[in-house]
């Protein structure tokens, strides 16, 4: 595995904990440095009086450490893979600690539960007979949670958009709880959008037009094809097969990191992670319960040597990857950027094909700068046409000014129709 510092800092949960592990990067602060085979660890002095026990798992870069933080990856694990690179001969060959050896087993046996549990999955769902009952009992469900959601649009919409400002939110959580039961989460989760939309009548007009649609094209979901259906059963709610994703084709190359995300949502935590190759787009999901750390993921601008299988779409987007993705070194060929109308007009093809789609790709942007209008962030290029920014925190656009120093720079960006949300700069002019 090609690991580089930036690579491995990448991996910090947050600026603090990327500066104290390169503090703690130095042999002096470390005893018996080992690695065997597939991992690293070593023991570190802290403020306590036994040093703390650090590993990392190099089979998916997972850590585990005897340290009182919470943090995943801790200071002391990115410390030890920073070690490796800059003081490699430091390192001998003996094995693990015992916990550390359990540690490591109790996640293979974890890894192969779940891959039998897949493999037990697929066998079910080759019953055809069980399986066609399973879908008709779905379907009548989401039919009448569906009718009884297109009823209350109309409702809505008769007594006349100001009225709906003066509902209690009770009326939407109730709607929504409905949409939960008729296993239409996806529809429900809109539902819930709806309060913070009232104050701007265009944009609540727009959702609940979208929503009507999900309604109409779920009673002629018949004519559609199998493409447009699975982008309907997306939109719904319905659960991914993972193993039918990964029995299709893959798409095998060198993708690039382009950009992830984090953020809480109901309660839960999703991470999305671009991958960018070409002009092929492929998004990762990964899921966790609030307060729970996100399974392990690849370095922003790392470069995954990985076959990528896409969810059936019209506008192939989510994808899983089939087996372990390995790192490489940067590919020298940059993926295609997009001017501004060249972005604006790729995601209005995708949204003709997928009305559903909430994020048209990831894109990258050259010869543009960071300005304010009085009130609001915009991206702005060389022609003076801008796009609304949607802003990760408070610090985002400043430590986006000073790193491009007020000059041209290209930046990786995702469009949802709305607003770009920016991911992280990849340098200064327009060739990198």
């Amino acid at each position: 595995m090609n690991l580089t510092p930036e690579t491995i800092l990448a991996l910090a949960p947050d600026s603090a904990s990327a500066s104290n592990g390169k503090k703690l990067a130095t042999p002096a602060k470390w005893q018996n440095l080992n690695a065997p085979a597939g991992m690293l660890w070593g023991q570190a002095q802290g403020s306590g009086k036994d040093p703390y026990l650090t590993g990392v798992d190099l089979n998916g870069l997972v850590s585990k450490c005897s340290c009182p933080s919470r943090k995943f990856p801790c200071k002391h694990a990115l410390a030890l893979l920073l070690l490796h690179i800059t003081h490699a001969g430091d390192f001998g060959q003996a094995d693990a600690p015992e916990s550390l050896q359990t540690w490591v087993k109790g996640r293979e046996q974890r890894a192969e539960s779940k891959e039998q549990k897949t493999e037990e999955a697929a066998r079910k769902e080759v019953d055809p007979a069980a399986q066609a009952r399973r879908r008709a009992a779905r379907e009548k469900k989401v039919t009448d949670g569906l009718a009884a959601l297109d009823l209350f649009l109309k409702d809505l919409v008769r007594d006349g958009l100001a009225q709906a400002r003066g509902r209690p939110y009770s009326d939407w959580d109730t709607q929504a709880a409905r949409l939960v039961d008729a296993q239409a989460g996806g529809a429900a989760r809109q539902v819930r959008k709806i309060p913070e939309l009232l104050g701007e009548p265009a944009a609540l007009l727009t959702h609940l037009a979208k929503l009507h649609l999900l309604c109409e094209a779920w009673t002629r979901r018949d004519t559609l094809t199998d493409d447009e259906q699975a982008d309907l059963r997306t939109a719904l709610g319905f659960p991914l097969s993972q193993a039918e994703v990964l029995a299709r084709p893959g798409l095998r190359g060198k993708w690039l990191v382009a950009a992830q995300f984090t953020e809480e949502e109901d309660t839960f935590t999703t991470r999305r992670t671009w991958l960018q190759q070409g002009r092929h787009h492929a998004l990762l999901l990964d899921f966790a319960p609030s307060g729970r750390p996100l399974p392990p993921g690849s370095p922003l601008g790392a470069t995954l040597d990985a076959e990528v299988c896409f969810v059936p779409s019209a506008t192939p987007q989510r994808a899983l990857l089939r087996g372990e993705a390995s790192m490489s070194p940067r590919s020298e060929q940059s993926p295609e950027a997009f001017t501004l109308d060249e972005l604006l007009e790729r995601h209005a093809q995708l949204l003709a094909r997928n009305p559903w789609l909430e994020r048209s790709g990831i894109y990258r942007l050259q010869n543009v700068k960071i300005m304010n209008d009085g009130t609001n962030w915009h991206l702005l290029d060389a022609t003076d046409r801008t796009l609304p920014l949607r802003l990760i925190d408070s610090r985002q656009p400043y430590l986006l000014l000073a790193q491009s120093g007020g000059q041209p720079m290209q930046v990786f960006g995702e469009w949802d129709g709305q607003h770009l949300l920016i991911s992280g700069t990849v340098g200064t002019g327009e060739k990198e």
